[in-house]
């Protein structure tokens, strides 16, 4: 909880910080519209993203009574439409270790034993915010989990899946734009910019097969780097 506290504080002194610079601009000038105060911005335009973040992963149902709750790594490919639409092609990965025995088809795995959670899909979404620097889009769609238990030599291995899940979660992000100055990044021209993102996502279904003696799914948070490409005028 600490943690995510941090993040959200984080989150919000970014906002304020933000917003009051758009107030000063847009206000300073009321006689022209908001695309010309803000010339080198996706406001209006579509752009394109590319996300890497690690962040804390926890499981629900049966699961966590045989995994301890986790770091996973993700990345995206996002694209975001004029009209506020988003779809995003999705990976995460972790590999972690059991808390306890588990026998699955007469096989024992223990805690010696690695195992590793995936998921890959896509998702579409629409952004509820959209300014110069801050963007928030909540969204829906589906992943393809799986599941792989190895044994410390390699030689034995067990797979789960892929089996299909819906997903759904919430991104937050923060684009770095120089607003004083109209452009995004000195270093890599007008039409890209750096960013940070904040994503929740839950995977109900992660584990569900029949054999299993477990069953649930998964919900993490990451926090990472993004590169925004925007469409040119």
């Amino acid at each position: 909880m600490k943690y995510y506290f941090l993040i959200f504080s984080l989150l919000v002194s970014l906002n304020a910080k933000s917003q009051q610079e758009e107030d000063v601009e847009i206000y300073s000038q009321d006689t022209e519209r908001y695309d010309d105060n803000y010339p080198n911005t996706n406001i209006g335009k579509g752009s394109f993203a590319m996300y890497v973040g690690l962040g804390p992963m926890a499981y629900t149902g049966n699961l966590e009574n045989y995994f301890k709750p986790d770091v996973c790594g993700t990345a995206s490919l996002d694209l975001y439409f004029p009209n506020n639409l988003t779809f995003s092609l999705s990976v995460m990965g972790t590999t972690t270790f059991p808390k306890k025995d588990i026998t699955i088809n007469k096989k024992l795995w223990t805690p010696s034993d690695t195992v590793d959670f995936q998921s890959y899909g896509f998702y579409f979404g629409h952004s509820v915010l959209n300014t110069v620097h801050w963007r928030i889009n909540p969204f829906g769609g589906v992943v393809l989990s799986h599941t792989k238990f190895t044994s410390p030599d390699g030689k034995n291995k067990y797979r789960i899946g892929p089996e299909p899940s819906p997903v759904m979660g919430l991104n937050f992000s923060y684009r770095f734009i120089n607003v004083k100055k109209r452009q995004r990044n000195k270093n890599y021209g007008e039409n890209v910019c750096l960013g940070i993102n904040a994503r929740i996502v839950y995977v109900p279904l992660a584990v569900y097969k029949n054999n299993a003696p477990f069953l649930g799914g998964i919900r993490y948070m990451t926090i990472g780097l993004t590169m925004n490409m925007f469409g040119t005028d």
